[in-house]
């Protein structure tokens, strides 16, 4: 069995783990020369023994050829890390190996073989339901943690996210059938796409609220007497995806 990152991450400190951690080592870059975006590694209950990636639908169509690959973070002896680069299969045939949700900018990719190396991934108990999201009190206002590759910055140079932290814009515990996405204000960026936001569960453990698949803008038109042009404000906000969809597109992989 590997060795956890999270352990790896936090052993040399003696300090005990805590939910931002867990969800920070579970988190991890994909690329290719057509991407660069953020996606998380999430495992069902046994005997399930596949792992999740999980990630917008926008980034993985707007990638080029039939792979992507996914950087995981190998421990040295020396206490550093090398960026170990892993091969994911995203077409055969040109056809997608991942699976969409039907209704959202959402994407899971079932990957049957675990990657070589070190890693990390959450099980799906940690992704937020109505009923954990509601357990754990989060309300207009409150703080929740997004981990990502703001314009493809990684904090370690060997593939490790940046912390942003934002506060929810809206009131979280709105119904998730009728209002599906929420607002989360924070300096939103590209490659954000995929990071997942997490506030802290039951037992300080990560709650995974949603995934952030976009970042808002106001758009103006600006007409003179040669051209009309569209200006993009940024309103320094993102938009997430609630977790019951994660978990949705999860068991649709699963199935497949």
């Amino acid at each position: 069995m590997l060795r956890p990152l999270l352990a790896l991450l936090v052993a040399a400190t003696g300090v005990r783990a805590n939910y931002a951690d867990e969800a920070y080592a579970a988190t991890y870059k994909l690329y290719n020369s057509a991407l660069s975006g953020t996606c998380s590694l999430y495992r069902r209950p046994a005997p399930d023994t596949a792992l999740y990636l999980v990630t917008t639908q926008h980034q993985l169509e707007g990638s080029k050829g039939d792979f992507c690959l996914l950087v995981l973070r190998e421990p040295q002896a020396d206490g550093s890390f090398k960026r170990s680069d892993y091969k994911v299969v995203i077409r055969v045939d040109g056809k997608p190996t991942w699976v969409k949700h039907p209704k959202f900018d959402l994407a899971v990719l079932r990957l049957p073989t675990a990657p070589t190396g070190t890693f990390a991934a959450l099980p799906t108990e940690a992704i937020a339901n109505d009923e954990r999201l509601k357990a754990a009190h989060p309300s207009v206002g409150s703080p929740l943690l997004l981990f990502t590759f703001p314009h493809g910055v990684e904090s370690i140079r060997q593939g490790f996210p940046v912390a942003r932290q934002a506060v929810f814009a809206q009131p979280p515990l709105l119904s998730s059938e009728a209002y599906p996405t929420f607002q989360a204000d924070f300096p939103a960026a590209a490659g954000d796409s995929g990071g997942p936001g997490v506030i802290a569960g039951p037992g300080d453990k990560p709650l995974i609220v949603g995934m952030c698949f976009q970042r808002m803008n106001h758009d103006e038109k600006v007409t003179t007497e040669t051209t009309t042009a569209t200006v993009k404000h940024p309103l320094n906000m993102g938009t997430f995806i609630h977790g019951r969809y994660l978990l949705e597109a999860i068991e649709m992989a699963a199935k497949q």
